[in-house]
């Protein structure tokens, strides 16, 4: 079928196939070099496991669809069209240069009459690039961070507190990565993709153009010296996929810094701390900085050889081509005029500087698809981390299955534990074998030293820490009910602060009312309504200047304008409109006057709610049943006394009862120690 063809469409057809074997070599050449760097400078421990396309693939086919194809695809055409235009331009420029030469002034006009047309067209595909580009970069970001979120906080899994605060192979900096990492690689995608696209669009085509009007050899020699040059550059070329993942690691790192000099700066001002916190930013900005420079380095060496070999020393090459066939008068050259000559040489050039900057580009992709590699890493290993995380204790786990009380959750309509033992994720063990019951109504007070576990049980119950063994019986989880030591604030109106994780309209189809979320607000003694004899509201307070009462519609920067108090008690109204049949109490009245406090805990009672309270105040014993005292010792030992029988007297580590110092000149206030009710095995209080 060739044979049928003029030469010179023959020649473009040969071109159009050279280009593309030619496009095959330099995928697989790029494929090599970042092996090769991976192998000679990656450490193990932050190797690229995968290839670039299937780890594109694997991001993608959980992400994107029908809509982001849509814009590669308009992307594409946009290119395609662009180069056409430029082939056009290229061709037309050599005309009006000629009209020029040989002062053809009419010609030149229409020419350029032309030109200042069809360039209109041009400008509006440039616009269209730009914008298919950036949206392709906000749709990526969208669908794979909105993936994240979606695993994120995966309803019942707790996975955005297991990811950060559970076990050693925890998601590092998940924040920074899903805010930071995911939009740095959807931003190196969208600028690799059509950086990508259009030095292939534009190798194809003008490469069937140069084949078309010089023949093969033109195109084969560039292509020769560009292997030859870029296997040359290879030598100085530095490892970008591992560099781009450094540098999202270390910025990770110096952004939760910052994090966490925000979370603790009241504490770090009282404690003067300005220092030490100023030298811990410091250190982490000299490793971003050092990275960077170490970074700039590798790649200043590897730009001199590049930039010489592709850039000036290919010029040479390029006249020598451009010239060969005047010179030899090829295609009938040797009977051309000054002006065709002046013409040819002008269009014959244009086309091959888009070509040989073309070919320069796709060389150049190993430094692109190398940095997008290594995003591409981090978002993957992100996606792999929130959607499988990796399980803790399970040689512990494994153990108690063979044994007789492997670990069981079991429903009932109270709180049995039976034999349950309570390790820390990194396999120090709390409590062994707790045998306790409790039904509703009961208030169990659980004591001990800083550290020794209070807390950790109720983190077994709500599934953030595994079961290790043992069988617990509980209700379902909406009717355990847990208020922590952490003044939680929700984002939202007061009712929303109220009814969380309610919206108003889940509420009202659950056939509540506003009137009940004002009933719990003044059982928690923090109504907006001014109830007190001396005409004030139990929650107000004072925002620029004046009173402030709020509704519940209004919608207020909370954290900042409540007290500590205050956050308190609207987590305790919180927990009166939820009506659940258990609350677990950790260290949450701290910030409420004893008044109030037992207001509250009178409340807990007439709704007949089951309380566990973790606190030191011993205080609280006169409104508990029990005291679950926890020994904090290597055998996990624990035991359960009635509050009645230690009220008043602090409970020690060997089970004795230790009374507080008497107000007056500090002595002991003596009297017998009260005696122990079980034995560190855990034998219940008669």
């Amino acid at each position: 079928m060739l044979l049928h063809l003029s030469p010179s469409n023959r020649n473009g057809a040969i071109g159009f196939g050279c280009s593309l074997g030619f496009l095959l070599f330099v995928s697989k050449f790029n494929e090599f070099v970042q092996a090769y760097k991976a192998k000679k400078n990656i450490k193990k421990s932050q190797a690229i496991a995968h290839g670039i396309f299937p780890t594109l693939a694997a991001i993608f086919r959980k992400t994107c669809g029908y809509r982001e194809l849509y814009t590669v695809s308009m992307l594409s055409l946009s290119l395609l069209l662009r180069t056409f235009g430029s082939v056009w331009v290229a061709n037309h420029w050599g005309k009006i240069v000629k009209a020029m030469v040989t002062r053809n002034f009419g010609l030149f006009k229409k020419l350029m009459a032309e030109f200042g047309g069809a360039t209109i067209g041009l400008a509006v595909l440039n616009a269209l690039l730009k914008y298919y580009i950036s949206k392709l970069r906000e749709q990526v970001r969208e669908k794979v961070t909105k993936w994240c979120h979606n695993h994120y906080m995966r309803q019942g899994d707790m996975v955005f507190y297991k990811a950060n605060k559970v076990g050693d192979d925890k998601i590092e900096h998940c924040d920074h990565q899903i805010t930071s990492d995911v939009d740095k690689f959807a931003e190196t995608f969208a600028a690799v993709l059509s950086q990508s696209l259009k030095p292939i669009v534009d190798f194809v085509v003008y490469s069937v153009e140069l084949s078309r009007v010089q023949g093969l050899a033109t195109p084969l020699s560039l292509y020769a010296w560009f292997a030859i040059a870029s296997c040359i550059s290879t030598v100085t070329l530095p490892p970008y996929g591992e560099l781009a993942a450094q540098e999202q690691r270390l910025e990770g790192r110096f952004k939760g810094a910052h994090a966490e000099l925000i979370t603790n700066c009241e504490q770090i001002a009282f404690l003067g701390g300005e220092e030490p916190e100023k030298r811990v930013l410091d250190t982490q900005l000299a490793r971003v900085i050092a990275h960077l420079s170490h970074s700039t380095g590798l790649n200043y060496n590897s730009e001199i050889l590049r930039q010489y070999l592709n850039k000036y020393f290919v010029t040479v090459i390029g006249l020598y081509l451009v010239a060969r066939p005047v010179r030899k008068g090829l295609s009938g050259m040797g009977e051309y005029t000054g002006e065709a000559i002046a013409q040819y040489f002008t269009s014959t050039w244009k086309n091959m500087e888009a070509m040989a900057t073309s070919i320069q580009d796709l060389f150049e992709l190993t430094n692109r698809v190398g940095r997008l590699g290594g995003l591409a890493a981090r978002v993957r290993a992100l996606m792999q981390g929130l959607e499988h995380l990796p399980p803790v204790l399970t040689k512990e786990i494994e153990a108690a299955k063979k044994g007789p009380h492997p670990p069981a959750f079991r429903s009932g309509p109270d709180l049995e534990f039976d034999n349950v033992s309570v390790y820390r994720p990194d396999g120090t063990l709390l409590v062994k074998g707790l045998n306790l019951a409790v039904r509703r109504g009961t208030r169990v007070l659980i004591t001990g030293g800083n550290g020794c576990g209070k807390s950790s049980l109720f983190r077994v119950i709500r599934k953030l820490w595994p079961l290790v063994s043992g069988t617990i019986t509980m209700p379902a989880d909406k009717d355990v009910y847990f208020l922590t030591q952490v003044n939680f604030v929700p984002v939202g109106s007061l009712r929303d602060l109220v009814i969380y994780p309610l919206s108003r309209d889940a509420m009202l189809r659950a056939g509540r009312t506003d009137s009940e979320v004002y009933e719990c607000l003044r059982w928690a003694v923090c109504s907006p309504e001014p109830l007190r004899a001396d005409g004030r509201a139990d929650l107000e307070f004072t925002a620029d200047g004046r009173l402030v009462r709020p509704e519940l519609d209004d919608v207020r920067e909370w954290q900042k304008d409540l007290s500590p108090g205050q956050k308190q008690k609207i987590a305790f109204a919180r927990l009166f409109f939820h009506r659940p049949a258990f609350a677990v109490l950790d260290e949450c009245t701290n910030g409420i006057s004893p008044d109030v406090e037992r207001a509250i805990y009178d409340r807990c009672t007439e709704m007949n709610l089951g309380i566990f309270s973790i606190s030191h105040k011993i205080e609280l014993k006169e409104f508990h049943d029990l005291e679950l005292h926890y020994k904090g010792d290597l055998d996990g030992g624990w035991e359960l006394l009635k509050c009645a029988d230690t009220r008043g007297f602090y409970v020690g580590a060997a089970s004795s009862a230790i009374k507080p110092a008497a107000a007056a000149g500090g002595k002991p206030a003596g009297g017998k120690a009260a005696e122990p009710a079980a034995a560190a095995g855990g034998k219940a209080a008669e």
